[in-house]
């Protein structure tokens, strides 16, 4: 017998449902989970055996239970896998209705549609949408939920590794509950002290969940620090050693003026001029003439590739000072350290303009001349101290970026510069004017226009390679696919190919974007990642996407409108195809791909809402202060999280806790009384987490420092299997013995690149105790030149017929509404083919495959 709450839903599931893959169907807003079963047909229906049945029952306490005799399997669901068996621990409060899961984004869902936190004390099978918040009535939203959110199991533990004792933990909520549901909070006094604007702004986040609980904590912490309060909490029970950590929490989270942070820039009266517009619209190049023609300057870029072109162009005097009539730039050869298999290329130089400019970035520092008036470095490495007459800060709009956006926020605010100019999009204007409202900075905004048309191709390559032609830019975003892809056009086609991606060394990178930029060099095709997009200066004609999709870490996504744009506007740069007629074009590799390039250019830009704001050092200490001795490194994390006072235009740098955990337990098992100083630096730094054999050159660097003060690069590397792979890769270059080389020894040679740039981002940063500067530079030289030889050993192939026929099945499987895989997963599967029916050359199919990094 069926349970009658379903019996309608039963009745017409062979009209409503169609077969799906999916877990979880939706109807009327309940969603049901299915009852599979690994028997027969018969075991898939619902039975009258009061061992299979499951019943719904109107006592909460037996929801959804299974009447069985055997214990272990009570409050349990049916399933082959035993590690995942919803379960009911009787014996042990602490634990309450655990579903195991390694999904760090999967939790237990509301029993209410309407409510955004979990109230129930056992799993529902119910699913929460997103909360509609009216921005004109926050305070319905605020008051009507604030007891579910109070009631969510994860809070206790939290307020109580926060410092607030256990048995004062539900008097203080309930205290605070009592005063919302009353309305106290919610006054116009209230909705700007409190700042319950964030929870409209809020909502579009991965988490929003996540984030509205973080800003009921943030207004609890405010509410209880207050000095009104103080009386009604002590008589609820609270002590006031209680109430003066709280105060000390809600103090050292106050940052509700972020500006007031940088005293230094605030004795400035700064002109900040804003160059807005689409990308080849010129706003960065009038930037640019303005830092060339000042006295001092410094320019701040996303990418250390850009970092570095613009290093090169002032000291070349390629970039025509302000109030100088440009003209035609003269051709001469410079010669460069180049790749052995790459031509030197003839590039513009003018002396009459040249300006000694120094290079910082996180990886490497270039020193032209030590009182160089002008630097070029990426926005982390931008010095807040140093006074400037000029500032170019490029691609403004970052500082809406979920992981890197601080940067921007703090370079915006706290530079000192007499003039700042601010190079981006549209979209950066209305949060720019926010942040600088109070700080008295006169704000001027110049809008652009491109300079030439850009057209979308309503004809992809159909994943043909030959149809590449010269003058195309093909962006791939996995540097691995980079060299396959150049095989295959090279195969396929006349043309020869130039390659541009982050972990290039300088020099190369350099070389081969003006091999490219010379029609007379014979390099007609460029394949690059999405470094093309951050403004680098090349004659592109058309830009293929060969994919519209990226990898973050865990999957794939698809590429943003931002992003998507970006790329695409790189084609068609303006004066730099001569005679030939303006414009750029834009196609995919795959026809399925065409759609979203066209809605990405045609999308009008939708403005940011809010900017991005990180921890800094003088936070961590003042948390690290008023939390309990001895709190964890991931403790004061969460409480800067949770209790950060900030405005509704500020939201917090992106903190995976999940992720950052294991970092966090590292720092205080071996790095015990660091100084909050260094403990940031190491929360900052690009320590390789998931890499073994690199965290484990990285831990002996680490323990060096922590016991010595002083780190030795080759006392800890020498002997290390990593030093050998690079000595054994370097011998087979010399043989020019391409077929010894393997997918084991270029990850060996990237886990010692990446042990090698922690050592380079701490000479930055503590030269005194990492002090091995000219042996770890050349050292990375070395990784990089071994690494780029390895990849095109590995990536040496003749696609020939067999491409085109993967090409052609993948197409046909696509008309069977399979959705078209990530090319380079196609292009891997391809070399796996391609080596077992032996018409290339051997391959090794798990060469690396993660993301270029920049």
């Amino acid at each position: 017998m069926r349970p009658p709450s379903l019996l309608s839903y039963c009745q017409c599931r062979h009209t409503l449902l169609k077969p799906s893959s999916e877990p979880w169907i939706t109807l009327v807003n309940l969603s049901f989970r299915r009852h599979r079963s690994g028997g027969n047909s018969k075991n898939n229906k619902w039975s009258n055996k009061s061992e299979e049945r499951w019943r719904l029952t109107n006592n909460s306490e037996e929801r959804w239970r299974r009447p069985t005799n055997n214990s272990e399997e009570r409050w349990g669901r049916p399933t082959n896998n035993s590690e995942e068996r919803w379960r009911r621990p009787t014996n042990n409060p602490e634990e309450r209705w655990k579903r195991p899961t390694n999904n760090s984004e999967e939790r237990w869902r509301p029993t209410n549609p309407r409510t955004p936190f979990p109230n129930a004390r056992r799993p529902s099978p119910l699913v929460y949408d997103i909360p509609k918040i009216d921005p004109n009535n926050i305070p319905a939203f605020f008051e009507v939920h604030v007891k579910q959110w109070s009631r969510q199991r994860s809070l206790p533990s939290r307020l109580l590794s926060f410092g607030i004792q256990k048995d004062e933990i539900k008097p203080l909520l309930d205290a605070f509950v009592h005063a919302v549901t009353a309305g106290e909070l919610s006054t116009s006094e209230g909705h700007h002290t409190y700042v319950l604007s964030r929870f409209t702004h809020h909502l579009d986040d991965g988490d929003p969940l996540h984030a509205i609980d973080a800003i009921y904590t943030t207004i609890l912490y405010t509410w209880a620090s207050e000095t009104a309060h103080s009386e009604r909490l002590r008589s609820a029970g609270i002590s006031q050693s209680t109430i003066n950590r709280i105060r000390a929490l809600a103090e050292a989270g106050d940052r509700l003026f972020p500006a007031e942070e940088f005293p230094d820039a605030r004795k400035f009266h700064r002109k900040i001029i804003m160059h807005v517009g689409p990308t080849n619209s010129g706003k960065t190049h009038n930037a640019l003439r303005a830092l060339a023609a000042a006295a001092t300057g410094v320019y701040a870029g996303p990418l250390r590739l850009l970092a570095h072109e613009i290093w090169e162009r002032l000291n070349l005097g390629q970039i025509v000072p302000q109030g100088v009539e440009e003209e035609p730039p003269k051709m001469t050869t410079v010669e460069t350290d180049t790749a052995p298999d790459v031509a030197t290329a003839s590039r513009p130089t003018n002396p009459k303009y040249v300006r000694p400019c120094n290079m910082r970035t996180g990886e490497e520092q270039r020193i032209v001349d030590e009182y160089a008036p002008l630097t070029s470095c990426t926005v982390e490495m931008l010095g807040l101290r140093k006074e400037y007459d000029v500032a170019v800060i490029d691609e403004i709009q970052m500082l809406n970026d979920p992981d890197r956006g601080g940067a921007w926020t703090i370079a915006l605010l706290g530079v000192c510069a007499k003039e700042v100019h601010l190079c981006g999009e549209e979209t950066a204007v209305p949060v720019v004017e926010a942040l600088l409202r109070d700080t008295g900075d006169e704000i001027i905004i110049n809008r652009y226009q491109r300079l030439s048309p850009l057209y979308v191709q309503e004809e992809s390559l159909n994943g043909d390679w030959s149809r590449v032609k010269k003058g195309d830019c093909v962006v791939t975003f996995a540097r691995s696919n980079i060299f396959k892809v150049k095989s295959a056009i090279e195969a396929q086609t006349p043309l020869r190919c130039a390659v541009v991606y982050g972990r290039l060394p300088p020099e190369i990178r350099s070389e081969q974007a003006a091999l490219f930029n010379d029609p007379n060099s014979g390099y007609d095709v460029l394949i690059g990642s999405d470094a093309i997009g951050m403004g680098l200066n090349l004659k592109i004609r058309r830009v293929i996407f060969e994919a519209t999709s990226k990898y973050h870490g865990t999957r794939d996504a698809p590429l943003s409108i931002s992003q998507t744009k970006q790329i695409a506007g790189r084609a068609g740069r303006y004066g730099l195809h001569g005679n030939d007629q303006p414009g750029g074009y834009v196609t995919a590799l795959l026809p399925d791909d065409i759609s979203h390039i066209q809605k990405a250019v045609d999308a009008i830009p939708t403005p940011l809402k809010t900017a991005r704001i990180g921890i800094s050092s003088t936070s961590f200490f003042a948390f690290s202060l008023a939390l309990p001795p001895n709190s964890s490194t991931k403790t004061i994390l969460s409480a800067y999280y949770y209790i950060s006072r900030i405005p509704a235009i500020l939201r917090q740098q992106k903190i995976n806790l999940k992720y950052v955990e294991p970092l966090c337990n590292f720092i205080d098992a071996r790095m015990a009384n660091m100084p909050a100083r260094d403990t940031i630096m190491f929360l900052l730094a690009p320590i390789p987490l998931r890499d073994v054999a690199a965290l484990e050159v990285v831990q002996k660097f680490l323990r060096a420092y922590q016991d010595e003060m002083s780190v030795d690069l080759w006392e800890h590397l020498e002997g290390s299997s990593l030093v050998a792979a690079l000595d054994g890769v370097e011998r087979l270059h010399a043989e020019d013995n391409t077929e010894s080389v393997t997918s084991v020894m270029i990850a060996q040679l990237e886990s010692l690149h990446r042990a090698v740039m922690i050592y380079m981002w701490m000479t930055f940063r503590r030269p005194m105790a990492w002090h091995c500067v000219k042996e770890v530079a050349v050292l990375k030289l070395r990784l990089e030149k071994a690494l780029d030889w390895g990849l095109r050993a590995l990536t040496k192939l003749q696609p020939g017929k067999d491409w085109e026929r993967y090409v052609k099945d993948h197409r046909e499987k696509a008309k069977g509404a399979v959705i078209y895989t990530r090319q380079r997963s196609a292009l891997e599967k391809y070399l796996d083919l391609a080596q077992a029916e032996s018409v290339a050359a051997p391959i090794d199919g798990a060469s690396a495959t993660e993301p270029c990094r920049h």
